[in-house]
């Protein structure tokens, strides 16, 4: 009789060996895909003060205040400072993400766990300090602070100040 199979112990041998070698390189793979992740999110948040930044500059100095043109887009600065959405950086095009919802409209999903990040607020406070540089000369060095706001899975203040 021809006997050209494997045997019981011989498969038992190889699952065995297979198990072992996924037990020991998943944690090296779940570990690198949490990094990438992690990376992939620190990125986003400094392209969100990125963008948050020129949105302000381009409401002080640019037509974005004009309600006319840009509609709900539109800002307005109030003492020094700006109130909006993670969704009003997309879809006015300074933040830049590649997803849309069912309307239509730009979303900003946290690399992370793939939430929806774009309800959330942030402020942004322009200030102006005049400082003095080794040559005696003043010159206004400005600043922007992004604050967050308060609601659940968005970014904290301490990110965005990083």
């Amino acid at each position: 009789m021809n006997k050209k199979g494997f045997t019981l112990i011989e498969l038992l041998a190889v699952i065995i060996l297979v198990a072992l070698i996924g037990v020991l390189v998943m944690p090296t793979v779940i570990n690198t895909t949490n990094q990438t992740k992690q990376k992939s999110y620190d990125i986003l948040i400094k392209n969100i003060v990125t963008s948050a930044q020129t949105y302000y500059e381009e409401c002080e100095y640019g037509d974005l205040s004009n309600n006319t043109k840009y509609g709900s887009y539109a800002c307005n600065i109030n003492n020094n400072t700006i109130t909006i959405t993670l969704g009003t950086l997309a879809n006015t095009g300074f933040l830049s993400v590649k997803d849309v919802d069912s309307n239509n409209k730009k979303k900003v999903l946290n690399p992370k766990n793939n939430y929806d990040i774009s309800e959330c607020n942030i402020t942004i406070t322009k200030t102006k300090n005049e400082v003095t540089d080794e040559n005696g000369i003043k010159n206004n060095k400005v600043t922007y602070t992004i604050t967050a706001g308060t609601q659940n899975n968005c970014p904290t203040t301490e990110e965005y100040q990083k």
